[in-house]
């Protein structure tokens, strides 16, 4: 009876355990299935003030479409990770900008979007968005946009913790350089010296983008690196000159942070978060930093100061900010999919309810989760004026403008601001001449290689600096 009793419990147990591998397999099975309904989508992202809006924006739009996943990946280096994948043939399905269109276009590596972007589509987003080289290439869309293009431009910063400690108001705001220097030395005398008048940073795009900006109200012809009244490159200005002088004058005079030298953006927000300077210089995007990132919500916003108080400018327009596609995306669909939810919801999810910046598409609607959002906006939109831009006059200089760049062993003034604020360069104007002397005879060499530019598609005489620079402008010298 025992022996009975062995042995069905024994056929049971194998029973058992044959169920249970059969069920495994039927759940494995299942899985398998199921995951082969889900389409994944790669996306890079270079920037970091977006990365929270994108992960919202991912999670919404997953819920509602179960079948697409969105694999997104933060790329600390996205021009040399962007290029190795390009040169593998091993691009993400899509990836926010970073080399330049016509470099993509000419591989054939960007998907055209125009059965997305149609002219009703065009038309909901702000004027100046759509520009060859940058979001189109010969009237066509290659990119979708995220920031708005009148944004970018530097703006001042400054800690109300600080103001109310030295009894401060915004009418002590100073918009000149002397007015600075002045209430700079009065912080420092009235703290004690535990708090700076200015925190500053030390990477050469920011210096170069800093004396360009407050360079404009010396000399407005040069916006950046060019000079649309005579129609040449120009890195040397007075304007440029000046403001470099004018930050080393505040460091040397004990009013900038000693650290600026050596500290990147995020060490300057710190510092001004924490009440050890009064203001900070930095672009549209650094209000959410504060917010979000420094958990810092006491400060406020005005333009930089300059040296006579006069109004300063930033070329809006400067980068194409947008998502850019992989031609040879196995999921052209899905992709179509992703990009037309975004059309309704990414820039109020990405941009507007979190503060990271200004939209490109028009009448967005959200929840800016800090006050001083709608100021930053009034900001960006005074600071940030169009000027001409010699593609959309004639599209030939695209690949003129990236033969003359190919030319140059430096591409911009930045690490010579640097250096001479270090105390590293002694002749700044000689240092400044010599890059801006370069770019004018590389400019007339490659003019000389391609006789379908010519110089006067970078003269626009009937541009005023500080007027913003409008379509119909182009069609009054055809």
């Amino acid at each position: 009876m025992k022996k009975i009793s062995w042995f069905i419990f024994s056929l049971m147990t194998v029973l058992l355990i044959l169920s249970a591998c059969n069920s495994d397999e039927e759940t494995e099975g299942d899985s398998e299935e199921e995951n082969d309904d889900v389409v994944t989508l790669t996306f890079w992202n270079r920037y970091p003030e977006l990365r929270g809006g994108f992960e919202d924006l991912i999670e919404q739009f997953e819920a509602e479409h179960p079948g697409i996943k969105i694999e997104k990946q933060e790329v600390p280096e996205p021009e040399t990770q962007l290029r190795t994948a390009l040169s593998e043939g091993d691009l993400p399905d899509m990836w926010t900008n970073i080399v330049e269109l016509a470099e993509l276009m000419e591989v054939d590596a960007v998907k055209n979007l125009d059965e997305i972007f149609t002219d009703d589509v065009k038309d909901q987003f702000q004027e100046g968005t759509w520009f060859e080289n940058g979001t189109t290439a010969d009237g066509s869309v290659y990119g979708f946009p995220l920031a708005s293009p009148r944004s970018k431009a530097m703006i001042m910063y400054y800690n109300k913790d600080v103001f109310d400690m030295l009894g401060l108001t915004e009418d002590d705001i100073p918009a000149s350089w002397e007015e600075f220097k002045e209430l700079g030395q009065r912080i420092i005398d009235e703290s004690s010296g535990a708090v700076y008048p200015i925190v500053w940073n030390n990477p050469g795009w920011a210096n170069e983008q800093l004396v360009s900006m407050m360079g404009t109200a010396i000399t407005p012809e040069v916006p950046w690196q060019e000079n649309y009244k005579e129609g040449v490159p120009q890195v040397l200005s007075e304007g440029k000159v000046e403001s470099a002088k004018f930050l080393k004058d505040l460091l040397d005079e004990g009013l900038m942070a000693p650290q600026s030298v050596e500290i990147g953006l995020g060490e300057a927000e710190a510092t001004f978060s924490v009440g050890q300077s009064a203001f900070l210089w930095s672009g549209d995007w650094v209000g959410r930093q504060l917010f979000v990132e420094s958990e810092f919500e006491n400060w406020g916003v005005a333009p930089l100061p300059t040296k006579d108080g006069n109004p300063y400018y930033f070329h809006a327009g400067s980068e194409a900010t947008s998502i850019r596609v992989d031609n040879e995306t196995e999921h052209e669909e899905e992709v179509k999919t992703f990009l037309e939810y975004s059309l309704e919801h990414l820039h109020e999810v990405v941009y507007v309810n979190t503060g990271a910046g200004l939209p490109a598409k028009k009448e967005v609607g959200g929840e800016p989760p800090f006050e001083q959002y709608n100021d930053i906006m009034e900001l960006e939109n005074e600071l940030a004026i169009p000027v001409p831009k010699p593609a959309e006059f004639n599209p030939e200089v695209v690949e003129f403008n990236k033969a003359y760049r190919n030319k140059l062993e430096v591409g911009g003034i930045g690490d010579v601001v640097v250096g001479y604020i270090t105390g590293n360069i002694n002749d700044l104007e000689a240092e400044i001449e010599k890059i801006d002397q370069d770019m004018k005879d590389a400019f007339l060499e490659t003019l000389d290689e391609f006789p379908e530019v010519s110089q006067d598609d970078y003269i626009y005489p009937n541009w005023e600096p500080l007027a913003p620079y409008t379509i119909d402008k182009y069609d009054e010298l055809r």
